[in-house]
């Protein structure tokens, strides 16, 4: 599913990359493709583990990114919105 960091445009390469816990192993989290994203060393290390960010991984494969201070990135474009119903 990964061919980069996972992290909202980034594309650093998967050989870059390390593989990051949604739950941590700690807590109970499972080594498993759904519960797993590969993130660049920066964004595992340094913006998950040490400023406090989080991380949503979505049933399509896509992810959110939410920050200590509100701060929110999406690598997908917002839902469309709804069409217009006809009279």
């Amino acid at each position: 599913r990964d061919r980069h960091c996972a992290w909202p445009r980034c594309r650093r390469p998967i050989a870059w990359c390390d593989v990051h816990h949604i739950v941590h192993k700690q807590d109970g989290g499972k080594t498993t493709v759904a519960s797993c994203v590969t993130l660049c060393q920066f964004h595992h290390d340094v913006c998950i583990h040490r400023r406090g960010w989080q991380i949503v991984l979505h049933p399509d494969g896509t992810t959110s990114v939410y920050g200590p201070h509100g701060q929110v990135q999406h690598s997908h474009s917002p839902p469309s919105p709804p069409a217009a119903q006809a009279a």
